[in-house]
């Protein structure tokens, strides 16, 4: 789910010395946090020890006693095997490479010679590696190779890469070094090792390029089995024409295998090999399986394996036994590419590996019956596995996730409740964004036996919600028997921890849905264990929203940085009976009167007392986090706005630079130092060159003490407005159906090669103007180089979105190369007087696809 900046306005009190404990935890030293907000300490990178031929490294767990993943690898942490590089960490700080590694543990090798050596526990003859390399000045990325020896043998260089990593700035984020706070820095590389290597094998990585520095964090060691042959009876891609070489592209011959496949009720297989998908891959009423995750991979820039969707959605589908390795290096919600989407009633999804797309798997409802199980998700630019909108009696088990861009797990009821779906025997680790797992509102779902590590920013271990406009909680909601390990974080935009396990009454209805919360284990929380989250009601008593019917029973705390409770909204009938915890940071509750009152039943021991405090930390206040220019005109520059920075105390903050991204301008009166008490200002302003939406930052690179968030940025936008121009650039667009990989999104993206196009036989699409304007004509486009179609197409126009007009009657248009005002471009003269604020293509009957395509839906006024 999309975390945003949200705005509270809580009062506060601040109180309390700063503590730092430390303490080991599986052998590993974790920084717990009390009372200093976001960080663990100013723990600095220190040498590793000496290397020790006897050394045999440290196995990372990835489950708990039955919860979490079974998987089929063994992880080793660099930071516990033999190296003469540096260990950094531990610590919990935003933007720092400690931070973002498993355990807060890493080792960066930085000098000629210098390596990391893995003693293998277990035999092995592959390995995943987890490391990371500095991005280039431009943000595009750079490429270096590392040394691969086994038993001292040297083995061919693996090619480690910063295309996929180093995003900046704030949501939805950049690939712009400029617009600072730089994070999701990590990716992974897979190798074969030919034959198995028994136990006692050391492998080691050495870097090769000292001028580029290489981060490793840890090392998957798997014993991966011989390729799986052909199921009898099946067909395969081959024989269609796909080239297991990816020379060339395969979409259109795989395709046409799965269309075999689901009319002749045959499996589809995918012999070992890597093949270029450049689209989505449709599936229905077929098996397409694969010769095994390390063998068949399916890749390329905008890959995917895609069900209809809803109504209408696909329906027993089996996809097994191969992997998906996309090209996504950027974070744009509206882009479809994710690794498996669309609708899949009645099917299944296993054994499957998804990486390097926007989210492995999101699954768009309603619809009934998925079960996925034993997948492995990593490195996408958001969730790992999202179950949209009224998808009922599914579930995910024995599923491994690590470094998603957003929640690893989610729920989220959009428009239609999720129901009866469970969430079992799953691993998730290093959410860089929000939490490891999720529930947005929904009806009898379950979080259990699960395993989840290091949270990193806004977010907790586990979230139960009404937010993000969810059909809201109902039902009994079931979270138990899960271990939760450094999970919660120091949410930068509210200024307080989130706790490992979270309620959060976002939405107005508040939460009346009962939550069973039982036999859960938290553990090393750097802040709270549980938190209760209500949004903040102005000149209200109580003064949040409520959250209600929470029982919490049996569960075990050890090491909060903070409070076991932390207590932030209204709430009744909320129960806490035999919570057992030991080494509690703060005190047993955090409670400000925000009107909740739970009972306490019997058997609660190892905390106590009650206080109205957080944790004291310096930062600044910017007097807001974004501005909006709204529209401006060409060429013009726009009139001015500014933003105030104040450094409330207590102490002195240094400011090194102001300066605004792309195209906007700014000037300042910020001093070198800003006092206590103290503010300065920047105006900015921007003198569009182009018809387009801008979206920039202005960044105070400030640096007060204990403030893990500096630089501070504010976001800037605009969108010009050319009365001469293409109004459609600056246009929202939307449709009432899809067909899955040709979004609403490309008919105003300013390029004729792409389309948009409908799922059914008629579609609605739909721009909302930037501003109110006469509009005089639409000019509508088909890619260049298509054959001659007609298609039937109605114009209407509304000014409020609600109520239309038809301003052009239904008529029947030829799109041609030989079209009088271009190659398949096609004219409306729209009548005169005809201000609106939405345009509307009423689209059917399109004699060679069947289904509305439009490339671009262009605007002019008069």
């Amino acid at each position: 789910m999309t975390q945003w900046s949200i705005a509270l306005t809580w009062v506060l009190t601040w109180k309390g010395a700063s503590v730092l404990v430390r303490r080991l935890t599986g052998g590993v030293a974790v920084a717990t946090l009390v009372a200093l907000a976001g960080s663990a300490g100013t723990a600095a990178a220190s040498a590793s020890p000496a290397s020790d031929p006897g050394h045999h490294g440290r196995v990372v767990p990835t489950s708990d006693h039955g919860r979490g993943a079974s998987v089929p690898f063994t992880e080793y942490s660099a930071a516990g095997s033999d190296t003469n590089g540096t260990v950094i960490g531990p610590s919990d700080n935003l933007y720092t490479l400690p931070a973002e590694a498993v355990g807060r543990t890493a080792v960066t090798l930085s000098g000629s010679g210098q390596y990391v050596d893995f003693t293998l526990a277990k035999p092995a003859n592959a390995v995943d590696l987890r490391y990371s390399i500095p991005d280039s000045a431009s943000g595009s990325g750079l490429t270096t190779p590392l040394k691969l020896y086994v038993n001292g043998q040297q083995r061919p260089d693996l090619t480690l890469t910063s295309t996929y990593t180093w995003f900046y700035g704030s949501y939805p984020f950049t690939n712009e070094p400029a617009d600072q706070h730089g994070h999701h820095m990590y990716d992974d590389v897979r190798t074969m090792l030919g034959r198995t290597m028994p136990a006692g094998t050391h492998v080691r990585f050495e870097i090769a390029n000292p001028s580029i520095p290489v981060t490793i964090d840890v090392a998957d060691f798997q014993e991966v089995a011989p390729p799986a042959p052909q199921p009898a009876g099946s067909i395969s891609v081959l024989s269609y024409g796909a080239d297991p070489s990816g020379q060339t592209d395969s979409t259109t011959a795989i395709q046409n295998a799965i269309n075999a496949g689901s009319t002749q009720g045959k499996a589809v297989y995918i012999p070992a090999g890597n093949y270029l998908v450049t689209a989505h891959l449709i599936v229905n009423k077929v098996t397409l399986t694969g010769a095994g995750e390390w063998y068949s991979v399916l890749e390329g820039d905008d890959v995917g394996v895609y069900g209809n969707l809803p109504p209408s959605p696909s329906t027993n589908v089996h996809l097994s036994n191969f992997a998906i390795f996309g090209d996504v290096t950027d974070r744009v919600d509206s882009a479809d590419v994710n690794g498996i989407g669309g609708g899949l009633q009645d099917s299944t999804i296993s054994n499957v590996w998804i990486q390097h797309v926007k989210a492995g798997i999101w699954m768009t409802g309603p619809f009934t019956g998925l079960r996925i199980s034993n997948v492995r998700i990593q490195d996408t630019t958001a969730d790992g596995i999202n179950f949209d909108g009224g998808i009922t009696s599914s579930s995910v088990t024995n599923t491994y996730v690590r470094n998603t861009g957003d929640d690893g797990l989610a729920l989220w009821s959009s428009g239609a409740a999720d129901s009866g779906d469970s969430f079992s025997h799953d691993t998730v680790v290093l959410p860089i964004l929000a939490n490891n797992f999720a529930i947005y509102g929904g009806s009898d779902n379950s979080v259990t036996h699960d395993y989840a590590t290091d949270t990193i920013t806004q977010g907790g271990g586990i979230q139960v919600g009404n937010r993000f406009a969810a059909v809201p909680l109902a039902g009994t909601t079931t979270i138990a028997d899960n271990t939760l390990v450094r999970t919660g974080t120091l949410d930068p935009n509210w200024r307080f921890g989130v706790g490992a396990i979270w309620f959060y009454a976002s939405d107005s209805e508040g939460m009346t849905g009962t939550i069973n919360v039982d036999h859960n284990t938290v553990l090393d929380s750097p802040y709270d264990a549980f938190g209760f989250v209500g949004d903040y009601i102005p000149n209200a008593t109580p003064p949040a929203y409520a959250i209600d019917n929470v029982h919490i029973n049996h569960d075990i705390v050890r090491n909060t940085g903070t409070f076991v409770f932390q207590l932030q909204s209204a709430g009744s009938d909320d129960t806490i009976s035999n919570v057992v915890a030991s080494g509690v940071g703060m005190d047993g509750e955090m409670a400000c009167a925000y009107g909740i009152t739970p009972t306490y039943g019997t058997g609660n021991s190892g905390w106590s007392g009650s206080e109205c405090a957080f944790p004291p930390f310096d930062y600044l206040s910017t007097s807001t986090s974004s501005l909006d220019f709204g529209l401006v005109n060409l060429n013009t520059e726009s009139p001015s706005q500014s933003v105030t920075i104040t450094n409330p105390g207590p102490d002195a903050a240094s400011i090194s630079g102001v300066y605004a991204t792309n195209g906007f301008a700014e000037t300042n009166n910020c001093p070198a130092t800003l006092a206590v008490g103290a503010s300065c200002a920047a105006t900015v302003t921007i003198t569009p060159t182009a018809v387009q939406q801008y979206q920039g930052n202005l960044v105070f690179d400030a640096n007060p003490i204990n403030n893990p968030f500096a630089p501070y940025v504010v976001s800037l936008s605009a969108a010009v407005y050319n009365p001469n121009g293409n109004l459609a650039l600056t246009a929202a667009a939307s449709a009432d159906n899809t067909l899955a990989g040709f979004p609403a999104g490309n008919a105003n993206d300013g390029n004729q090669a792409t389309y948009w196009q409908a799922a059914n036989s008629a579609g609605v699409l739909t721009l909302a103007l930037a501003e109110p304007a006469p509009v005089d004509r639409v000019v509508l486009e088909l890619p260049q180089g298509w054959g001659d179609r007609n298609q039937t197409i109605e114009v209407d126009g509304s000014t409020d979105g609600s109520t239309w007009t038809t301003l052009v009657p239904s008529a029947s248009y030829l799109f041609s190369a030989s079209n009088a005002d271009g190659n398949n471009v096609v004219t409306i003269s729209i009548p005169a007087d005809a201000t609106v604020s939405y345009l509307r293509l009423d689209v059917s009957d399109n004699t060679v696809q069947g289904a509305p395509q439009i490339a671009e839906f262009e605007v002019f006024s008069n």
